[in-house]
């Protein structure tokens, strides 16, 4: 029996995913094709590995499914760590740490950079190398979530929020929302919060 979260959770993700195909591991897949990229032809299915893959009997051409990947930044001041409240959905008004999808071709560390001034009108510098989280309660896509530390650019700079956030805070440690966007998000911010005590 599910439980209320996960029933609340699998109910987001039917609103979200409508008509979406889902990989054989049942989890949302916007990406699987019906017709071959190389050669347009309409794909057929063969089992390659334990499970069912789209494959182009003209060409050849096998369809991968492939996790998305996401940054986000810990950017504390005074002790407080930074949270923007989600604008759109899908979980519209949990919070979460500043973050996006990283486009094609773009360093993570890059996209955190953007995604500050984008949801947080904030100019930061990245500081270190990204913890790395996996999610699956994304009704988008499961994913990879790169978490960076960083720094304010202006140490008494204020966020605005903008863009995907409709608002924007620094909350200490014990007083964390309790409603979180996304698994890897969760984990981040809960790893962040044992860090302060230790």
């Amino acid at each position: 029996m599910l439980s209320s979260s996960g029933r609340l959770r699998n109910m987001r993700m039917d609103a979200v995913h409508g008509s979406t195909p889902l990989d054989p591991s049942g989890l949302p897949d916007p990406g699987r094709p019906r017709f071959c990229g190389r050669c347009a032809n309409p794909m057929g299915e063969v089992n390659l590995a334990d499970r069912p893959r789209p494959v182009c009997p003209s060409c050849g051409w096998t369809y991968y499914a492939k996790n998305a990947v996401g940054a986000a930044a810990t950017v504390v001041r005074a002790g407080c760590l930074l949270l923007v409240q989600r604008a759109h959905a899908p979980y519209q008004g949990d919070w979460m740490l500043p973050a996006g999808f990283v486009e094609y071709g773009e360093d993570g560390a890059d996209t955190v950079v953007r995604e500050l001034a984008e949801e947080c009108s904030l100019v930061v510098k990245v500081t270190g190398s990204p913890l790395i989280y996996f999610g699956r309660d994304d009704p988008r896509n499961p994913s990879y979530l790169l978490v960076y530390p960083a720094v304010l650019s202006e140490p008494s700079a204020m966020p605005v929020a903008g863009d995907d956030a409709m608002a924007c805070g620094w909350f200490p440690p014990e007083e964390i929302p309790a409603n979180i966007a996304f698994e890897g998000q969760r984990r981040a911010i809960a790893d962040w919060r044992v860090r302060q005590t230790t």
